[in-house]
């Protein structure tokens, strides 16, 4: 395992892998909600328990950590998850192409922009983010009425029904 400082607090740690999970990497793709996925390049990239991941043939990078006790546990973690993915590959429809990802900005022209801060986020396009991230719900914009509510959830009905549409 290599490390470095990524920006003076945070590490970024890679790690070697011994066998090729190339085969994998269409599994992890179906299984992680919002990934971006290369098959040409055969990489994935997702937030797994808040850091940035990286997964390619025999490489994982993990970035955005504290300090390298984090780093193994994340690592660790990770490669449960895979091993997880791994033994449950049979059972799952793997997804070979990109999948279409939310765009906060759809959601930001619905929401009332004032960065009021009642939702508990400390602005309107974070508030958008962590919504099409499903880290929030639509609810807790306190400012918008009932039909408001009704067409941001729509939007991000959307989204999922276009991915279904791609898979």
């Amino acid at each position: 395992m290599g490390a470095c400082l990524a920006d003076g607090a945070k590490v970024r740690v890679t790690a070697i892998l011994n066998e090729d999970i190339a085969q994998l990497l269409p599994y992890v793709n179906a299984v992680v909600k919002y990934a971006s996925f290369d098959p040409g390049g055969l990489t994935i990239t997702f937030k797994y328990r808040g850091s940035p991941v990286i997964l390619e043939k025999r490489r994982v990078v993990v970035g955005q950590l504290d300090n390298l006790d984090a780093a193994e546990d994340i690592l660790d973690d990770l490669m449960d998850f895979l091993c997880d993915v791994q033994s449950k590959m049979g059972q799952i429809t793997p997804v070979f192409q990109p999948k279409i990802q939310p765009q906060p900005h759809e959601i930001i022209k619905l929401l009332p922009r004032t960065n009021c801060g009642r939702c508990g986020e400390t602005t309107c396009t974070a508030f958008a983010l962590k919504l099409v991230l499903d880290q929030q719900k639509a609810e807790n914009c306190l400012p918008l009425t009932g039909d408001e509510i009704r067409k941001v959830l729509s939007v991000l009905e959307s989204f999922n029904h276009q991915q279904l549409k791609a898979d």
